[in-house]
């Protein structure tokens, strides 16, 4: 007996040049451990041929000191700083920052997250995952 699948096309997210991404953003993730009744969401979309990831974040109810690209190993861990996107921010950050091989590599297996620290908690008050959208087939 001889079988073959012919609807097998290989589709999704890595394929595309463009991948979009979100964070939703609070305090459940951070460490060490903060209690905050702050929040934010971030929009991202990076661009493979270009390695720039162009960024919206928006937060409310905090009063940052900055707010951070970081990346963890494993991914709910508190892992250094790649870049600071903003210091003492109100409610919104945009722009985009290049990455390299290896921190695509991070971005696009969930290891990147958006850090929003204060003066109370600088080591993060809220904080949010950035994972790719989900594939609509």
């Amino acid at each position: 007996m001889l079988g073959f699948v012919t609807s097998c096309k290989e589709e999704g997210p890595h394929k595309d040049d463009i991948v979009k991404f979100s964070a939703v953003i609070n305090s459940s993730p951070t460490v060490p451990k903060a209690t905050s009744s702050a929040q934010g969401t971030g929009v991202f979309e990076y661009n493979k041929n270009t390695m720039e990831l162009k960024y919206n974040i928006n937060f409310q109810n905090i009063v940052p000191t900055s707010v951070t690209l970081n990346v963890a190993n494993p991914a709910w861990e508190r892992g250094p700083i790649i870049k600071t996107l903003s210091e003492n921010t109100t409610t919104q950050v945009q722009g985009s920052v290049k990455l390299n091989n290896e921190q695509q590599t991070q971005l696009i297996v969930g290891m990147m997250y958006i850090n929003i620290p204060t003066e109370l908690y600088p080591y993060g008050e809220i904080r949010g995952q950035i994972l790719a959208d989900k594939f609509e087939e």
